[in-house]
């Protein structure tokens, strides 16, 4: 690949949707730069192993990425994320704050005109009603307080993954927001359920009748390269007027389940 294709950072490279979107970002003539905790071996492009869990790892997962890129990057597509089965400290640390403090830290190094791409799930769709709550944690300055209030929370501890993702909607408006200056464009896309490694802890966390009734309502589960596809257009020209938007990505499930008392009380026109 040309040292002049330009760069666009993407985490959770190692498997899944983040390892699809590195691949279909590549095949638009990007220059990936790769992050994961896990191992990546032949990585096509620069791989940069790190934790985004801690401050300490993000810190250096930027100095690794500064000195790749030291003309700067052009994306950033926050991939990384853990299942709700995973401890819910875990869960707030990478889900949130690891996707928040990677992206500031990388703010510098954004050229105007790029975009960042975060993440969410389909599920964080009712985000809005608990917006105060939400902005109260993914905005706190300081992690150890917020993280300490959330894990006294019981409804937090229960329902971690959800409490995460709606999280990172948030934090995309929010972001979209504050970067317009900057001219750099913050989306997200909110993935149904998807066949990845971590389905069967999606189910485990979920319920898996639950789980399996959405692929037989929209038809299947979806699959990595559905949701990278979608990521990939958000870097696209097609997108420059798409900004602080999610893209909800599950096959219609969320909206044959919202409409379900709808269409069970009302005559649709097709049956008239």
């Amino acid at each position: 690949m040309s040292s002049t294709s330009p760069k666009l950072v993407v985490t959770g490279v190692a498997s899944g949707i983040g390892k699809e979107t590195a691949n279909e970002l590549r095949s638009q003539g990007y220059e990936i730069l790769g992050v994961d905790r896990a191992a990546v071996e032949n990585f096509e492009g620069t791989f940069i192993q790190g934790d985004l869990s801690t401050q300490d790892g993000i810190d250096g997962v930027v100095q690794s990425i500064a000195a790749a890129a030291p003309e700067g990057i052009q994306g950033l597509a926050n991939i990384a994320g853990v299942p709700g089965t995973a401890p819910a400290e875990v869960v707030l640390n990478i889900n949130v704050f690891g996707l928040r403090d990677l992206t500031y830290a990388l703010r510098p190094l954004l050229q105007p005109g790029s975009a960042v791409v975060n993440l969410a799930s389909a599920v964080a769709y009712q985000w809005r009603a608990s917006k105060d709550r939400l902005a109260g944690f993914a905005l706190a300055s300081d992690r150890e307080v917020a993280l300490q209030t959330a894990l006294a929370d019981q409804d937090i501890m229960e329902n971690s993954y959800l409490f995460s993702k709606q999280c990172v909607q948030l934090l995309s408006e929010y972001l979209a927001a504050e970067f317009l200056e900057d001219k750099i464009r913050v989306n997200s896309v909110s993935p149904g359920p998807v066949e990845t490694p971590i389905l069967e802890d999606f189910k485990n966390d979920h319920g898996r009748e639950k789980v399996n009734s959405a692929a037989q309502v929209v038809g299947r589960f979806g699959t990595p390269v559905d949701i990278a596809q979608c990521v990939a257009f958000a870097f696209t020209p097609a997108a420059a007027w798409i900004n602080g938007t999610d893209l909800r990505a599950d096959g219609g499930l969320t909206a044959y389940r919202e409409t379900a008392a709808l269409r069970e009380a009302h005559v649709t026109p097709s049956q008239v």
